[in-house]
Order: structure tokens, then C-alpha cells, then sequence
């Protein structure tokens, strides 16, 4: 998203008066199948129907609602950053050709988006994602290498945090683990193992993760899955035969409700306590 006029960046206040530009779009009643995600000023449109023709004709709609509210603040969408993405149930299905647009331009039909740092494919198997994170993991255990140098190596102990604090928070972020993607991620992590270790390249996977006490990244991956499903969004959660009801454990505090454009700075501030504290500053 793209301002038509010069303003600075960076401002305090900037994320403030975002939001109550963006608050008007967020408010906007959408048609049933609509769904608007919005971070920052990335938007993502969720869209259902019965058939293509439809979803197309919905998203058309939905699309010229979004460019009145654009116009209206003299926004403007970047159209090379702007694709969709049909997520197909019958991949042997006929292509869906481009029928989506934004005022007078078509939008482009992407088979992979980023979002957040993650890849969304349309078979919805994240299939890219998981390649994107292995040729992260190569680079970042090329790094550790050069780190650990020949003659100055780092402790055993040392590697070891790194690969926790940094490695392992790397290769977790937003992972969907599917059977099929539990090899990849332990060929992933047997790579930081024996550089860890310093084992035999022949050592079996199981044995180094035995050695190092660390456990298997698809296990620890399907763990903090639970974890976020009942701590952060309340839910409950069955994992490996065990219950998990989100009630039976505490829940952190629920953040200020005030919308930044309701919020009233002369309701917050205590003119007895500003006026005691000025007497004794006298």
C-alpha cells in the first residue's frame, strides 16, 4: 500500500493514525464467504463460494469496495505486490484463468504467496515453504561453520544454544508438519547435530539426538503447535492420546481493549496527582 502524497516515516505516531485509516475498512460489513486479514499494511482477502464463477464474481465485488476506501484516502494498491491465490480441492481440475481485477487492472494468478514470512502454496501442502526453510537451514549452518572456525572452534555448549536460540526458532516458524515432511526436517536438523557433537557423518540421526538430548524437530514442532492452540488462542487440543482442555490452565491477561481511535488521553491522566507532584518539586 502506497501513499499518493509524501509523508515521513517512522513517526511515533504513525502506527496510531494508521489505524484509524484502516479502521474503516476493517469495520466495513463484507458479504458472507469474506473474510479481510490485515498486519501493517499487507491485506489478504479470504474468499469462498460454490463455484469459480462466483468466487470470481465475489472477489470483483469485493475488490471495487476495497479501491473505494483507496481512492477515498488517496491510496494507492501495488499492483506488481498484489496476486491471488486459487486454492484448488481437485488438482486435476482445468486451470483457472485470470478473471480478477482491481478497477481496470487484472491481477495476476500467483501458485505460491508469502505472508508473514510464510509460504502459501494452492495445494495448501506448503511444500515451498518447507524448501524455503531448507535452504535457510543450509545458510545459517554455513554461518555456524565459519563461526566455529578451525582452529578457534567454539564449546560444544555454545553450538548447542545457538542451534536452540536461533536454529531450531528458524526452522519451526509457522511449520505445518505432515508425515510426509518429518524426513525433511530430520535431514534439516541431523546437520546441526553433527556439527554440534562432532560424530562420525555415518552416526544415526536418533543416536545424536540421544547424545545432545535435543528432541526431534517434528515432535518438538507438533508441541509448541499444542502449546499456542491452548496458552495463546484458548482452544483445546488433543496431542499423542492426551486432552488438553484450555481452562484447566491459566491464561495470560487479556490485552487493553481501547481502540487507538477511542482513546481518550484526558480520561488517563490524574491532574491531582500532576499538580501534588509539581507543589513538591516547588
Amino acid at each position: 500500500m502506497e501513499s499518493a502524497t509524501r509523508m515521513s516515516q517512522g513517526s511515533c505516531t504513525g502506527p496510531d493514525f494508521w489505524n484509524m485509516v484502516a479502521d474503516e475498512v476493517l469495520r466495513q460489513d463484507w458479504p458472507q464467504g469474506v473474510h479481510l486479514q490485515v498486519f501493517a499494511d499487507d491485506f489478504v482477502f479470504l474468499v469462498n463460494d460454490g463455484t469459480k464463477q462466483e468466487v470470481k464474481t465475489l472477489a470483483n465485488k469485493v475488490l471495487q469496495t476495497f479501491k473505494t476506501w483507496t481512492d477515498k484516502h488517496k491510496l494507492e494498491i501495488s499492483l506488481d505486490k498484489t496476486n491471488y491465490l486459487h486454492i484448488k480441492k481437485n488438482r486435476s481440475g482445468p486451470m483457472w484463468y485470470s478473471g480478477i481485477k482491481s478497477g481496470q487492472n487484472s491481477i495476476k494468478r500467483a501458485s505460491v504467496i508469502k505472508y508473514l514470512g510464510v509460504l502459501i502454496d494452492d495445494g495448501l501442502n506448503f511444500a515451498a515453504h518447507l524448501s524455503a526453510i531448507k535452504n535457510k537451514s543450509l545458510i545459517l549452518h554455513q554461518g555456524l561453520k565459519n563461526v566455529s572456525g578451525i582452529s578457534w572452534e567454539l564449546s560444544r555448549n555454545i553450538r548447542r544454544q545457538l542451534y536452540l536460540t536461533v536454529v531450531e526458532k528458524v526452522i519451526l516458524y509457522a511449520h505445518n508438519i505432515t508425515a510426509r515432511q518429518q524426513k525433511h526436517l530430520s535431514s534439516i536438523q541431523r546437520k546441526f547435530l553433527l556439527n554440534t557433537t562432532g560424530a562420525y557423518s555415518t552416526t544415526p540421526t536418533a543416536a545424536l539426538q540421544s547424545l545432545e538430548g535435543l528432541m526431534p524437530l517434528h515432535i518438538k514442532a507438533k508441541m509448541q503447535s499444542t502449546l499456542v492452540r491452548v496458552g495463546r488462542l484458548g482452544r483445546n487440543c488433543d496431542y499423542e492420546g492426551f486432552h488438553f482442555d484450555h481452562e484447566n490452565y491459566e491464561q495470560p491477561s487479556s490485552p487493553s481493549t481501547i481502540h487507538p481511535a477511542l482513546f481518550s488521553l484526558e480520561d488517563r491522566i490524574s491532574h491531582g496527582g500532576a499538580r501534588s507532584f509539581q507543589q513538591n518539586a516547588k
